[in-house]
């Protein structure tokens, strides 16, 4: 199949999140099964041209507005990587907004152009996909695009949702500068509460859709956890499908990563494991303690990942936690500034706490081969890479019970210590996470033996992207099918006369 992937991000060119880490993994598995895959995303202000080709420049036709664009080309592997140029919307700090808090206002123009774009990349390089892969909220209207050409009669669409939190919603106002004309609003479902909803946008019109768990394409569907969508969900549900994400092991495998080497190791050799445990207490200021359990940290500090839970003051564990017990605790990220501040202050409150606000791959991969325990309280988790990443490096994940998390650590209070690999929690509470990292610890201080065992059953765990690929071939093959058996769609209504009144409540 021929299959291009329409990302706002993809590794190692921009990531804010595992989207990044999915897209290219996913299209990585799939070129390597044989099948034509290609990416395009932006071109930020942070990617850097050296390795680029610069393709064609182009004018986009958005109607009520003519972008001057162009087109350059890169790889990831063997993966062909297109990157959309327009200095007017992507050359500046970030990727959504300056900071990973923030929201630049025209996002929607931004992403609608890339949306759009696709269409003249496609005939640029006079290949035409047979699947459309698109990635949440910033590239679910494209769809709508591909309904107004001609050059595409046999092309399937799939959208994947990654994060139901983020659904990119805007005033009406801004729907002619997509293009479109007023009536789409209602022909094609796209309204919430009176705004245009991309998420919405995408569950409704693509021929299937997927998450990236088969626990959260559950949760969504309820009220609890649909954030609002849960009846367009169910509307479709014939249509969704809940996969796992994998893990690109060619990254992120304890015996060859060159990021902890000369300390690599394996299940048959754990020695490795200890000195990548005191390079990471020395680099990080705490004591070369291997009697001491490390419990580690890695996350975007928004109130997703539990981040009240963790440190929001007169609530949160991890003060008392640090205090209470002989343990030593290593936490990397960025986000919310009150989090960042709390943190920072309790770092220099407590010996045993190490914190860096800061991205830092290098560091990263360090943590997960030095840390004996790795916290993830999140209230949601649609699929989750961290405990994937802990698990084939032996570092026990400890985690609530919820979307990908809950398909992928296994407790031994249901699963027995026999198949256990990490330490699960029920309730989105602090009070249910502190239990949950006392069990940890109780288990570190008597029985020593169940926690080797505990490792050497997560590292032998296989959560590679093989037969999640496999899974992905078979939503394409649904969606040709879909898109082969029933009558064309109407196309998406281009805009005409603008009146600014039609566009106001």
């Amino acid at each position: 199949m021929k299959i291009l992937m329409l990302t706002s991000e993809t590794v190692p060119f921009a990531k804010s999140g595992g989207l990044a880490d999915m897209v290219s993994a996913l299209s990585s598995a799939l070129h390597t099964r044989g099948h034509d895959v290609r990416i395009l995303l932006p071109l930020y202000d942070m990617i850097p041209k050296d390795n680029l080709k610069r393709l064609d420049s182009v004018s986009i036709d958005m109607i009520h507005r003519h972008e001057d664009a162009a087109f350059w080309e890169g790889r990831f592997g063997e993966v062909p990587v297109y990157f959309l140029e327009s200095d007017k919307y992507f050359n500046r700090k970030g990727i959504y907004g300056p900071t990973p808090a923030s929201s630049y206002p025209d996002n929607a123009h931004r992403y609608t152009l890339l949306s759009h774009s696709f269409v003249e990349l496609c005939r640029s390089l006079e290949w035409y996909p047979e699947i459309l892969h698109t990635h949440d909220w910033p590239t679910a209207t494209a769809c709508l695009y591909l309904r107004q050409e001609k050059d595409f009669p046999d092309c399937a669409t799939v959208f994947s949702i990654h994060n139901m939190g983020y659904q990119g919603t805007y005033g009406r106002t801004d729907l002619p500068w997509m293009g479109m004309d007023v009536s789409a609003l209602h022909d094609y479902h796209m309204l919430k509460d009176g705004y245009m909803n991309f998420l919405k946008t995408g569950i409704e019109n693509n021929d299937m859709i997927t998450t990236v768990s088969p626990n959260y394409a559950r949760e969504i569907r309820t009220l609890s956890y649909g954030e609002g969508l849960d009846q367009s969900l169910n509307h479709r549900r014939d249509s969704l499908r809940g996969i796992l994400n994998g893990v690109d092991y060619t990254s992120w495998n304890p015996e060859s990563d060159p990021l902890i080497a000369p300390d690599n190791y394996s299940y048959f050799d754990l020695s490795g494991k200890k000195a990548c445990k005191r390079r990471l207490q020395t680099r990080m200021g705490l004591p070369e303690e291997e009697e001491t359990p490390l419990f580690a940290m890695i996350t975007r500090l928004v109130s997703q990942k539990g981040i009240e839970e963790l440190c929001r003051p007169g609530y949160g564990i991890l003060e008392d936690f640090c205090r209470e017990k002989k343990v030593q605790a290593v936490i990397l990220g960025t986000g919310e500034p009150w989090c960042e501040q709390e943190l920072t202050r309790l770092s220099k409150e407590l010996p045993n706490l190490a914190v860096k606000i800061t991205y830092n791959e290098e560091l990263s991969h360090l943590i997960e081969a030095g840390a004996d325990f790795f916290m993830m309280p999140s209230r949601y988790e649609p699929c989750g890479l961290n405990q994937l990443y802990s698990l084939k490096y032996g570092t026990l994940p400890i985690v609530r019970r919820t979307g990908g998390l809950a398909d992928s650590v296994r407790d031994p209070m249901d699963e027995g210590e026999n198949r256990a690999t990490g330490f699960v929690f029920n309730n989105a509470d602090a009070l249910s996470f502190r239990g949950a990292l006392n069990r940890a610890v109780e288990c570190w201080e008597n029985s020593r033996e169940t926690i080797r065992h505990m490792r050497i059953r997560g590292m032998r765990e296989d959560f590679s992207w093989t037969e999640s690929a496999c899974s992905y071939i078979g939503v394409y093959e649904e969606a040709l099918l879909k898109r082969q058996s029933t009558e064309p769609a109407p196309p998406a209504p281009a805009a005409t006369d603008y009146d600014e009144n039609l566009f106001l409540d």
